[in-house]
């Protein structure tokens, strides 16, 4: 026994030695496998594989600049919109937590979105985190939510345990918002992946979407990653702001004024532009086109687009070429018949037969028939001369517009492929040519602009952060289209055809416009009438106002369709004679500098304004304003009624002690006596309109809750000298008429 001791400690000496062994060697594997990782011959490519496992470098996108009105106000700008997603392999997401509250997550997912039932987004939820290992991000949502709502979202039950253990994302994208709709959507325009750019966005991308910059991002546990500070870290730098020369107010009512008469005389499309005439900035521009009944878009920019043949608006071209080319009166007299005349090789006609006019009434009338006989009197034997004065005042000359999408004008010359004998003739009353909606405004505002020019401009002003980096200004296209005798007279025709002429519709008691009126037919496939007979049309409106001292042009102009036997509207004035004018009214209305003070207008009064009783400070500040004397002290009630209106002044009643009595409400508006009655739990009813004449239940009557009481309007105002004394509140009286001359 002894004897074999020594040799089991041998034994396990030696197995020791050989473990000893082992484990040195496999270390020196270890040790040898680092070494050979960190400095062999694929070291650098591990060592950057590892390195993009734990840190990656993010692209951050720089916010894209607002689109701006002329006000500042924004017409386009951009949100932050999330996505919401899980993650059901997150790290701290375990089953018993998942399985307790996904009942609760699909009801608020539901309730929420909508769009599936509880039952619905609960099976979602649970075969996604039983496919986890196959696909752990799932997006639970294909609707986008705004800051306000996935703040909301982060409650709920699960996701309230954040990223790491409610697998709750919040993926930030970013949507482009119109705050004003669709208002001025086209001239807007867009920028989309496909790499298609429309508009203002499309022209200004660059500008507008700023600089993108880059951060270093570390990996700490699942798909949450912290930014590392680094120097190769770049911050993005903003876009910058374009402002636009629109007016969000006129746009809004030329855009309105045009739907209307879109829907109205079902009509196909239309556009409006106003432009300022000094500076050719556009102030508003609108392309409708109805798709159907009750569907009305924004789709084409028809105001640059569409090139066609303006018919009538022409006329004025053609009437300066003669006075100031061809030498020609206003006074020299054509013969217009019947309103049909063969000339040359072309069939003239007009709507009316106007017999024996003068030049200038047959542009007041519009007459095709005058216009060809004379343009014809003048340049049949050198029509290349009538060609080049036309390109002299610039009607060939291309826009440059600062958006895309613009085009040409097309006007022929003797020699071209399709000048024949016809063409002068159709020149003369604006066929054999094509012009934009654009290009016939800016030449009107030429003449409204005492001869000068100008391109239209959409963007004034690049900004950012409240500083203007660059300026635009209208380019100056034609320093003079004609001499200032010819400018004076072409526009004393203008004037005449609003007064006198096819423009009446724009006649205005308070301010006076110069115009003309459009009406063309549009060819189709080379034909003007279609093979079942019907018609299309172009009407068209154009100006300037106020005519004396223009500030603004106008265009108005649609599209639309005369089948057989339909009679609708297609001519300029019925037409697009609306338009202009409700455009031209809420300009008006808008520039008080226009109008003429009280104290300077021709019609003199003694007599005060009639005053409504109502609330006594808004009495007082009415009175202040027309300057008219008050009397009565401050009392502690609100409301007043009118004792006298007279030479002297105003002189009130107050209301006091009414709490449980019918008050007197003759001579208030509707507002003030719908608020006083129903304070006290009275039911109104009324008819007709203006201030309250008469009360069904007379002033002071005791009043119990539920008391109906019907009150009579009208606008009936008081005779000279006629005065309302309103009785005070214990008489059960109502207001009289008394009859007192003032000094």
């Amino acid at each position: 026994m002894e004897e074999r001791k020594p040799d089991i400690k041998k034994g396990i000496l030696h197995r020791v030695q050989v473990l000893y062994v082992l484990f040195f060697i496999i270390g020196l594997m270890i040790v040898g496998k680092i070494l050979y990782l960190q400095y062999g011959p694929k070291s650098g490519r591990l060592r950057s594989e590892g390195t993009t496992i734990t840190y990656e470098r993010v692209a951050m996108e720089a916010d894209r600049g607002d689109i701006l009105a002329c006000d500042g106000r924004i017409l386009a700008t951009s949100v932050p919109e999330y996505e919401v997603r899980m993650d059901f392999a997150a790290n701290g997401l375990v089953d018993s937590i998942f399985l307790r509250d996904v009942d609760s997550l699909a009801y608020c997912l539901s309730d929420f979105f909508g769009d599936k039932s509880k039952s619905a987004y609960k099976l979602k939820l649970i075969n996604a985190f039983r496919e986890r290992r196959k696909n752990r991000y799932v997006l639970l949502s294909p609707r986008r939510v705004n800051h306000l709502e996935i703040k909301e979202i982060a409650r709920f039950p699960i996701f309230r345990l954040g990223q790491n253990r409610g697998g709750f994302i919040a993926k930030q994208t970013s949507r482009r918002l119109l705050p004003h709709g669709d208002m001025a959507k086209r001239t807007i325009g867009m920028v989309n992946q496909t790499g298609t750019k429309v508009g203002i966005e499309g022209a200004f991308d660059s500008v507008l979407h700023g600089i993108d910059g880059n951060v270093l991002m570390q990996r700490i546990s699942g798909t949450f990653r912290v930014p590392v500070p680094d120097e190769m870290n770049v911050d993005p730098v903003d876009g910058i702001d374009v402002v636009t020369t629109l007016d969000v107010d006129i746009q809004d009512v030329a855009e309105k004024a045009l739907r209307e008469q879109l829907e109205t005389m079902q009509a196909d499309w239309g556009t409006a532009i106003l432009m300022e005439v000094s500076t050719g900035e556009i102030r508003a521009i609108t392309n409708l086109t109805r798709k159907g009944e009750g569907n009305i878009v924004e789709d084409y920019n028809y105001a640059i687009g569409m090139n066609m043949e303006p018919g009538s608006t022409q006329k004025l071209a053609s009437l300066i070429t003669l006075l100031d080319d061809a030498g020609a009166s206003l006074d020299e007299k054509y013969d217009t018949g019947n309103g049909t005349a063969i000339i040359g090789r072309t069939k003239v006609t007009d709507t009316h037969g106007y017999g024996l006019l003068t030049l200038k009434g047959v542009f007041e009338k519009s007459s095709n028939v005058g216009f060809a006989k004379a343009v014809n009197k003048y340049y049949k034997d050198d029509p290349k001369r009538f060609v080049e004065h036309l390109y002299k005042m610039g009607l060939n000359e291309p826009l440059h517009l600062q958006i895309a999408g613009g085009q040409n004008p097309v006007i022929r010359k003797p020699g071209d492929r399709w000048w024949d004998g016809t063409t002068l003739t159709n020149m003369a009353y604006g066929y054999a040519l094509l012009l934009t909606p654009m290009k016939t405004l800016t030449f009107y505002n030429a003449v409204a602009n005492d001869g000068r020019m100008v391109s239209p401009l959409f963007v004034k002003e690049l900004r950012q952060y409240g500083q203007t980096l660059r300026t635009y200004r209208a380019r100056t296209m034609v320093s003079s289209i004609a001499s200032d005798e010819t400018l004076k007279e072409v526009r004393a025709a203008m004037r005449g055809v609003v007064e006198e002429g096819t423009g009446r519709i724009l006649k205005s008691r308070y301010y006076k416009v110069g115009g003309k009126t459009g009406t063309a037919q549009i060819p189709v496939n080379g034909r003007y009438t279609d093979r079942n007979g019907g018609r299309h049309y172009l009407a068209t409106m154009v100006g300037y106002f106020p005519e004396d001292d223009p500030k603004y042009s106008c265009l108005v102009a649609l599209k639309t369709y005369n089948a057989p036997g339909h009679r609708r509207f297609y001519y300029g004035a019925s037409l697009a004679g609306p338009v202009f004018r409700a455009i031209a009214d809420r300009v008006y209305a808008k520039n008080t500098a226009w109008q003429d003070p009280l104290s300077q207008r021709k019609e003199k009064t003694d007599e005060k304004p009639r005053l409504k009783a109502g609330c006594a400070d808004e009495m007082r500040e009415v009175a202040y304003r027309f300057d008219v004397r008050y009397e009565g002290r401050r009392g502690r009630t609100d409301w007043r009624g009118v004792e006298a209106v007279d030479s002297a002044g105003i002189a009130y009643t107050s209301y006091e002690g009414w709490s449980d009595e019918v008050p007197s409400v003759v001579g208030m508006g509707l507002k003030e006596a719908v608020y006083l009655l129903e304070r006290r739990g009275m039911v109104v009813a009324f008819s007709g309109v203006g201030g309250v004449e008469f009360q069904s239940v007379p002033a002071g009557t005791k009043v119990h809750r539920g008391m109906l009481i019907r009150l009579e309007l009208g606008c009936t105002p008081l005779e000279p000298g006629i005065y309302l004394k309103e009785k005070k509140a214990d008489s059960s009286a109502d207001s009289v008429a008394s009859s007192g001359r003032g000094d």
